[in-house]
């Protein structure tokens, strides 16, 4: 009976509530507090009311979801310009919007390789790295490229006398290579499954490198500008990429997924371009040379930290 009184109680007073910030006491006049920022709900909710607050926190579906999305897929550089113009309370923040992608991407690439790979396991392995198709002999090189390739692909753990020849060839291989090639015959799996946890953080960290060497190009604006177009940009590419890997899942004819994996992929860069064009508002020939400068020198420091994350990747085994 206690309870029953209390709980009365509380609805009463929550009913009966002034309208004001629950927090900081602050009059209302809209369904945020303009004072401390918090949203105006009941000090119990109920759980329906609760549902829709987690709901609306953690993914922003109030509109600016679809918001979001039409603006980023839609339209190239429009949700770049609207932040810079100061339009952002319609949106999901930038760095949500990359982080979301992103995950969704290497989610969906992530199944989709574990999908190829019971395939490959169901057909069983191709260890036959010692002749040709024409029986000619293959050098040591081929032998030790041929086999880690296989066992990255398949994931399939090599028999004692194939591992102790492959070693054997590793030896004699470059000693900056040793590391990686070794943890390619040695554990196949948790080598592949290393890369896949620390390409996330790895491509993160290029983000702003990107945008700095956009600042190289696009002088007279400030970095934060680069930054907010760097990780829509990214997103979007996350998000392209993610499109076409969606249809592994998909009882779809190869040549659809081809063609659709082709399509997304040659819409990138024209939607870079596009979205170059909206943002910092160049003629098509000054962006275009621009973005040769650009890719060429991100291609380079792209390569080169996906080679020192393979080795360091290797080496913490």
């Amino acid at each position: 009976m206690v309870n029953k009184h209390l709980l009365r109680e509380r609805l009463q007073l929550t009913e009966a509530r002034p309208a004001t910030c629950l927090n900081c006491g602050t009059a209302l006049t809209g369904s945020f507090c303009s004072e401390c920022g918090q949203r105006d709900i009941p000090a119990y909710p109920t759980v329906r009311e609760l549902a829709m607050d987690a709901v609306s926190e953690f993914s922003g579906w109030d509109g600016r979801v679809a918001s979001t999305l039409q603006a980023l897929v839609r339209h190239p550089g429009l949700l770049t310009h609207e932040f810079l113009e100061g339009r952002r309370a319609r949106y999901i923040s930038p760095l949500r919007v990359y982080l979301t992608a992103s995950v969704v991407y290497f989610v969906l690439a992530a199944s989709a390789s574990n999908i190829r790979v019971q395939s490959s396991k169901s057909s069983g392995p191709d260890v036959s790295v010692t002749a040709a198709a024409d029986n000619k002999p293959v050098s040591r090189p081929e032998r030790v490229a041929k086999a880690a390739e296989n066992a990255f692909e398949t994931q399939l753990a090599l028999s004692p006398a194939e591992r102790e020849a492959q070693l054997n060839d590793i030896a004699a291989a470059p000693a900056l290579m040793q590391p990686f090639l070794r943890r390619a015959i040695l554990d196949p799996a948790g080598f592949k499954r290393a890369i896949l946890q620390t390409m996330p953080r790895m491509l993160f960290v290029l983000v702003p490198i990107f945008a700095g060497i956009v600042a190289l190009f696009y002088r007279g604006r400030k970095y934060p500008e680069h930054l907010y177009f760097a990780i829509h940009l990214h997103a979007f590419i996350f998000l392209a990429l993610a499109a076409s890997k969606l249809l592994s899942f998909l009882r779809v004819p190869t040549p659809i997924v081809v063609i659709t994996s082709v399509v997304a992929v040659c819409w990138i860069p024209i939607y870079t371009t596009l979205a170059f064009r909206r943002v910092y508002g160049d003629s098509l020939p000054r962006t275009l040379i621009k973005e040769a400068g650009i890719g060429t020198i991100y291609a380079t420091v792209a390569a080169l930290a996906f080679v020192i994350m393979i080795y360091l990747v290797a080496v913490a085994a």
